[in-house]
């Protein structure tokens, strides 16, 4: 009696301490989405691809550059033009020099350039689009990872309730195991139970220790997993409120296969992706299309740095076309449209997955409400049977291995039924989860 006493002294020790906190469902979740990394690496996933999308934009955009040069030259066309363009060109000492062995001329250029694009052939419109489609794609990969963080954080909290409660499960019912070993020892001194019998009890108790430590060391993996979830130390002590009761499930199976394939947002990331995809081809695409674009240029020159004694410019416009590039550009559009279609099957494929998961998800939470039911009828039965064995062992009408065999029953019956208990949460969460419902608004997590 006193080791059942320690034992579960240590026991709401380690899952209490001093200053737990008090955890509901709804704040484990809420924690979870403030401090888990997984949402801080998709979240910046999704930032940066909403700034590539913004880049892509601003390609239309003129670019401006500027630069400084210096020129130090006695190359007679150079030091002709560079005099010329610093406006210091003298016609007269011209005629009376030798122009075929000129004096050197330093020159500085100040030098500011621009380039806007006109007409691309259709690849700077296909890279804008390509840019958006990923952005759509990393926002709602980002929303889905939400959803699988809130998912997992519950899996982690009601496994850590079960696993609590299954602990008290083994200590009581260890504990009615010891008081069962007290009363075959008394017997035993009486001569009204074998010895066999009362070594049988004690290898019974010694295997409830065993059961005992197992939940314990199953409960503090738990708490481990939660806090894990949560982004906080993996040994904080954590008290559980009670577990909401689970989310109400109605409509077919059929329903909630087809909210699936239209809610998933891992699934419509999926389709952004694969938009981006074939926007390669017409990014790649072969074929006379010309590029045109304006270039221009304004330049100071002088002796000096930064000096501005002759200044002039010159604006164009170009156009290119790429009449052959060897051959290049039909591959990468063909092999471009080849990932395209293979990311489609993918698609595809990703679209039966999530059909199957919906369903097994399904199938299992009603194979938990069968079970449960069941469980619930078999407890009391089997703790009807415990009585009664336990009372004719006292009368001398049974012997110790009955009473031994009806724990067990009564153990196993106990342990069924809460493991179908939490399985129909567990369950609930997890079809709403594979629907695409939104966890975090159906647990009202305040953001």
């Amino acid at each position: 009696m006193h080791r059942q006493l320690a034992v579960l002294f240590v026991t709401l020790a380690v899952s209490a301490g001093v200053g737990a906190q008090e955890l509901t469902l709804a704040d484990s979740v809420a924690a979870a989405l403030g401090s888990n990394p997984e949402i801080r690496a998709a979240s910046a996933r999704a930032a940066a691809a909403a700034e590539r999308a913004k880049g892509g934009k601003r390609h239309r955009l003129p670019k401006i550059g500027l630069s400084e040069s210096f020129v130090y030259s006695n190359q007679p066309a150079e030091v002709f033009a560079l005099s010329l363009n610093q406006a210091r060109f003298d016609l007269g000492e011209f005629f009376v020099s030798d122009p075929n062995n000129p004096d050197p001329l330093a020159t500085w250029i100040t030098r500011v350039d621009l380039e806007l694009p006109v007409y691309t052939g259709g690849k700077l419109s296909a890279r804008i689009d390509q840019a958006k489609n990923m952005a759509t794609a990393e926002d709602m990969a980002l929303g889905h990872t939400r959803e699988k963080v809130a998912f997992e954080t519950i899996t982690a909290y009601v496994n850590l309730a079960k696993a609590r409660e299954h602990t008290q499960l083994m200590e009581m019912a260890r504990a009615t195991t010891s008081e069962h070993v007290r009363l075959a020892e008394q017997y035993a001194k009486q001569g009204l139970v074998l010895e066999a019998d009362l070594m049988q009890a004690r290898v019974h108790l010694a295997h409830m220790d065993e059961l005992v430590t197992a939940a314990d060391n199953g409960a503090r993996l738990a708490l481990a997993a939660l806090n894990f979830q949560m982004g906080t130390d993996q040994n904080l002590p954590r008290d559980l409120e009670s577990m909401p009761p689970p989310p109400v499930i109605a409509g077919d199976l059929d329903g909630w296969i087809d909210l699936a394939l239209e809610d998933r947002q891992d699934l419509a990331a999926a389709k952004s992706r694969l938009a981006a995809g074939r926007l390669e081809q017409r990014a790649v695409r072969p074929g006379y299309f010309p590029e045109i674009a304006v270039v221009g240029n304004y330049g100071l020159f002088d002796d000096r740095i930064f000096g501005a004694n002759g200044h002039s410019g010159s604006i164009m416009a170009v156009a290119r076309i790429n009449l052959f590039g060897g051959g290049a550009d039909p591959s990468a559009s063909a092999a471009a449209g080849h990932e395209a279609a293979g990311f489609e099957a993918d698609i595809q494929r990703f679209e039966e997955g999530i059909a199957l998961a919906v369903q097994q998800a399904w199938r299992d939470l009603g194979t938990a409400r069968t079970r449960r039911e069941t469980a619930h009828s078999a407890l009391a039965a089997a703790a009807e049977a415990l009585r009664v064995r336990e009372s004719r062992f006292k009368q001398g009408l049974d012997k110790m291995a009955d009473l031994l065999d009806a724990e067990t029953a009564l153990r196993e019956a106990q342990t069924r039924e809460l493991v179908a208990r939490y399985d129909v949460s567990l369950n609930a969460y997890r079809l709403l989860y594979e629907a695409g419902a939104s966890l975090i608004n159906t647990l009202e997590v305040s953001r």
